[in-house]
Parts: C-alpha cells; sequence; structure tokens
C-alpha cells in the first residue's frame, strides 16, 4: 500500500538555466520503465511544482476566470491544455469496473512494481504515446481491438501482454491480467472503446480498471511524465 514520503525539496536545472526550486509532493512513488534504448530506467512519481508560483497572488475571480492564465501570471506558472476535443465520458463505464483517480493511479502504480499480475496500460496511438505518458504505462493501442482485421499480429501480441491466451475454443482469461486504462482525458473515447472491445470478447470486468482524467488530468496537477521518444 502507499509508501508515504514528507514533502521536501530538490533543486533542478532547466537547461543550463538557473536553478529552480521544485517540491515533490507527499505521495510520490518509484516506478520503473522500459527507456528509449531498451534499459530499465526508473523515475519518481507524483505532484511536481515550482516553488514560485507558490508566491504568485491570485483570488477566485483571477483563478476562475476565463482569461486565466492572465498577464500577471509568470510564464513559468502557465499550463495550457486543448479542451475542446471529443466527447465526455460517463464517471462509470461498467459496474464491474472501478473508476480512478490520481490517488489510486499512485498506489496502483505502486503495487504493480512487485505485481507481475498488474498492467499500466496507455491506449492512445503510438505516436501519442510517444509524444508524452505516465511512467510506467505501456503502449496499447486502442485501434488494435477496434479495426477488425487490420492489426491481427499486433492484438495477439497484446492479448498475451494482457495474459490472455487463444485457443481453439476462443479466449482464455484464466490468467488475464488486472488492467488500468488510460488515455487523452474525460473527453477521450479511445480507452473506454478497447475496454468495450475487450469486454465484448470476453475479459473479466473485475479485471479492468479505468483512469477517467488520463493524461490531461495528470498534467493539469502537475504530475510526472515522460517523452519515450526522447
Amino acid at each position: 500500500m502507499w509508501r508515504v514520503f514528507i514533502l521536501f525539496i530538490s533543486l533542478l536545472a532547466l537547461g543550463g538555466a538557473e536553478e529552480t526550486p521544485k517540491m515533490l509532493h507527499a505521495h510520490s512513488i518509484e516506478v520503473s520503465y522500459q527507456a528509449k534504448d531498451g534499459t530499465l530506467a526508473t523515475i519518481r512519481v507524483g505532484r511536481d511544482s515550482d516553488l514560485r508560483c507558490r508566491e504568485v497572488p491570485f483570488d477566485g475571480r483571477t483563478f476562475w476566470s476565463e482569461a486565466y492564465p492572465l498577464k500577471t501570471v509568470p510564464e513559468f506558472c502557465k499550463k495550457s491544455f486543448i479542451t475542446t476535443a471529443g466527447v465526455l465520458a460517463p464517471m462509470k463505464m461498467h459496474e464491474k469496473i472501478d473508476t480512478y483517480g490520481e490517488l489510486e493511479v499512485l498506489e496502483f502504480l505502486e503495487e504493480m512494481q512487485e505485481d507481475p499480475h498488474m498492467l499500466f496500460v496507455d491506449s492512445r496511438k503510438q505516436e501519442w504515446f510517444e509524444a508524452r505518458t505516465i511512467p510506467g504505462a505501456v503502449n496499447i493501442p486502442f485501434i488494435y481491438f477496434t479495426e477488425e482485421g487490420k492489426w491481427e499480429k499486433k492484438k495477439q501480441e497484446a492479448l498475451a501482454l494482457l495474459g490472455v491466451r487463444s485457443t481453439k475454443e476462443g479466449y482464455d482469461f484464466s490468467e488475464a491480467k488486472t488492467v488500468l486504462f488510460f488515455c487523452n482525458g474525460v473527453w477521450c473515447r479511445q480507452s473506454p472503446q478497447m475496454i468495450e472491445a475487450l469486454l465484448e470478447m470476453g475479459y473479466p470486468p473485475e479485471k479492468m480498471k479505468w483512469y477517467r482524467g488520463g493524461l490531461h488530468s495528470w498534467l493539469n496537477v502537475g504530475m510526472t511524465s515522460i517523452s519515450p521518444s526522447e
């Protein structure tokens, strides 16, 4: 379960510029992932804040203004995300599939480090995964399961990774892994489509979890991310 870490400050260099004070919040965990060169790398995952932003004054009108971030907010504190894509997803996909938030994702990642029967899946297309993802995630694009007959080899490889065996009678889910899926955000249909396709195949719903907020929510609250292609 949780190994809660005390808040601590580290100084991180930004591209040779002045060192910038950073704070990694409590509930940070060490996560292993495969680096671009194929080696096993580790990274501490948590909520990462620029301490200078703590000194920027704001009130309710400023915080919720449609013009936010305002000119008074320093560049290093600004975050902007596209909010007009896709369609909103329901809070609950299936009565037996748990919907996760950021803390549940962290707990899942922590347990996954010691449990080979757990898997964290970024279900977006490869180019999106390579641009930015959550440490510890493996990429299984949803199209492998939604574009029938087009990705059969990739689909079989993905099923093996999920712990599913193909048999003459169909699919054997007896060793299916407990999987947490995510995509771009509450407006993204990619992970829901993959989950729906797996449900149709017979994947046990109680072995599937869904991070509804996805990468959009993850970045919005300042959580650690990586770019696997770099």
